[in-house]
């Protein structure tokens, strides 16, 4: 056990100089993501005046809505994105099939990976929650408690799961084209990151409410406006504890599967 944890270390120590090694794509990732809200949130400025009824039960304020929503984003697919494009990037080095023919299991560099992208994502959390205050004046997760800890952490969990279903669907199919981007895509309009799903049509709202993702960003808008276990709080987190358990499953299955198959056809070595 002592021996996987420095493994876990080892990777994740590794992961942090080739960050420091490659400032410039890193910083080029967090710059592009800063003007991205920052775009946003000064288009939305233009209408802070304004009564919007949509936003009415999240305290009215479209930048904090918009702020909060980028920040649990950027948590969610920061995990998802280090798990499947670091696997991607060993594949592609070469170095995958030479960790594996050492005593290293493939879930030790999974859980290694989970933990960077979500060391990562709350670093990118912490640069909007500044951009928010000293750019905005917005103070969000002020009224943070105990179930919004609960919302992140079995977020964590979720996205875990689905990161490794990405990683099988690499090892298996070695070149996934677009996927994760158009998910991503897809997902962000139907999840409130933006904008309430409340202003699309009643058709658009039903299937929202069977993205996973939603019951993140949601819950954790709703944990920020309440101190007790209400009944749609609770709701949320049995949604999302019931999701974390499907997606752990699937991603252990299916990055098992991915890895036999990659074994099989002798392809670890090579993407």
């Amino acid at each position: 056990m002592l021996n996987e944890l420095r493994k876990i270390s080892a990777f994740i120590v590794r992961e942090f100089r080739m960050l420091y090694t490659y400032k410039f794509a890193y910083s080029t990732t967090i710059i592009n993501m800063i003007f991205t809200v920052v775009y946003l949130l000064l288009f939305g400025s233009m209408f802070k005046s304004a009564d919007v009824p949509s936003l009415a039960p999240y305290g009215g304020d479209f930048i904090a809505f918009a702020i909060v929503g980028s920040m649990g984003w950027s948590l969610l697919w920061n995990i998802t994105n280090s798990v499947s494009f670091s696997l991607r990037n060993e594949m592609l080095m070469g170095t995958l099939e030479s960790v594996l023919i050492t005593p290293t299991n493939i879930y030790t560099i999974m859980l290694a990976y989970i933990i960077f992208g979500s060391i990562f994502g709350l670093l990118s959390m912490l640069i909007l929650f500044l951009l928010g205050f000293y750019g905005f004046g917005v103070v969000v997760f002020s009224t943070a408690n105990i179930y919004t800890l609960i919302i992140f952490g079995i977020s964590i969990v979720m996205m875990a799961g689905f990161g490794m279903i990405f990683g099988g669907l690499t090892l298996k199919y070695k070149n996934i084209g677009q996927t994760i981007p158009l998910i991503q895509g897809i997902a962000m309009f139907f999840c409130s990151v933006y904008f309430p799903i409340s202003i699309l049509p009643d058709g658009l709202q039903a299937f929202a409410k069977i993205i996973p993702f939603y019951y993140s960003i949601e819950g954790m808008r709703i944990s920020l406006t309440t101190d007790s276990l209400n009944p749609e709080l609770l709701y949320y987190i049995i949604i999302l504890t019931i999701l974390a358990i499907v997606f752990i499953i699937l991603g252990l299955i299916l990055l098992q599967r991915g890895l036999t198959k990659a074994k099989k056809d002798g392809s670890l070595s090579f993407y």
